[in-house]
């Protein structure tokens, strides 16, 4: 039994306290400069549980996070404190399903539903107070965030005739097609958002407490064999079915191809570490996946075809065994 940490000045004033308060407040008062660690927040909440429990922790996250949403209100940044709330939320449920022991792929779609959770609360209170409904003021807010684009590259360059109207067609086109891939490209945010933050934390873990560690490395993890079907009937509907089809089908390869683009970069990453590659290399091989436009969609393939090919001969099943934190 873990006794339950009192809840005083040795939690208000502890080491712990002040270094998640800062963890939760520099990326908040500094967004041009640490604006990037807003979207890795969960990593902060899912490893002090793990590292002493939730009755031990619990006072310490719930001090930290009550001075740093004082900060920010008081600074006028709460609106962008409300955006690390659903990543708290992702924290906890990860933490949550590594001591019920789920898999990789379990603990993600929990995470993700935590989020989705928490989004659409802030949504309805924001539609509520405002009037406004966020997703449709959103795609307006993207629509004129691109002919503002498009006004500010004609009057500050002197743009042939021709140009224009090639300029002008591509507008036009990404005002027609960001709207109907909009909900996708959201939920593929949402689906990065919680992959880098579950990566990390186990990667941590592994690295600092690896008898804590819910999971094998990264290189290990795969998607249901089922999953496959989403691209398939995706792509068969984009190219077989009618008109009023395509949109979804659309979306649905977008979806598909960001989680096959997950297990690629996992065989990728078991590959590398199979034959040795130098750390140097390695390197070279980051930086041409990222350079190259197609990188991404080659990782997706890769990983599509591990489900045909069995890349890796011992993939991961469950969760690798480990000290309940509590």
């Amino acid at each position: 039994m873990v006794r339950n940490e009192p809840f005083g000045n040795s939690v208000l004033f502890s080491r712990s306290v002040f270094a998640l308060t800062a963890i939760y407040s520099i990326p908040v008062l500094l967004p041009s400069l640490f604006g990037w660690m807003l979207g890795m927040l969960a990593v902060p909440v899912a490893y002090i549980l793990s590292q002493k429990g939730y009755r031990q922790s619990g006072n310490t996250l719930a001090v930290s996070l009550l001075l740093a949403g004082s900060i920010s209100f008081f600074t006028g940044r709460l609106l962008i404190f409300a955006a690390i709330l659903p990543l708290i939320a992702l924290g906890y449920s990860l933490f949550q399903s590594g001591q019920k022991k789920r898999s990789p792929v379990q603990a993600a779609v929990y995470g993700l539903a935590s989020m989705v959770g928490c989004l659409l609360f802030f949504w309805l209170l924001y539609a509520q107070g405002t009037g406004n409904h966020p997703y449709h003021q959103l795609v307006r807010t993207i629509d004129a965030g691109i002919v503002s684009a498009g006004d500010m590259y004609r009057t500050s360059v002197d743009v042939p005739a021709d140009m224009q109207e090639e300029l002008a067609a591509v507008l036009a086109g990404m005002r027609e097609l960001i709207p109907k891939i909009l909900p996708a490209l959201l939920i593929s945010m949402l689906l990065v958002t919680v992959w880098m933050n579950q990566v990390l934390w186990n990667g941590l873990l592994l690295k600092t407490l690896p008898k804590r560690a819910p999971w094998q490395p990264y290189s290990t993890w795969k998607l249901s064999e089922q999953l496959v079907w989403l691209p398939i009937c995706a792509g068969a509907c984009y190219i077989f079915g009618p008109e009023s089809w395509k949109v979804i089908a659309l979306n649905g390869l977008i979806i598909s191809g960001v989680l096959y683009f997950f297990q690629g970069l996992a065989v990728f990453f078991h590959l590398l570490n199979r034959w040795k590659i130098p750390g140097y290399f390695r390197i070279l091989l980051y930086g041409m996946l990222i350079i190259q436009s197609y990188g991404l969609i080659l990782l997706s393939l890769l990983g599509v075809a591990d489900i045909w090919l069995n890349l890796r001969p011992a993939p991961i099943e469950s969760n690798t065994p480990g000290t309940e934190a509590d």
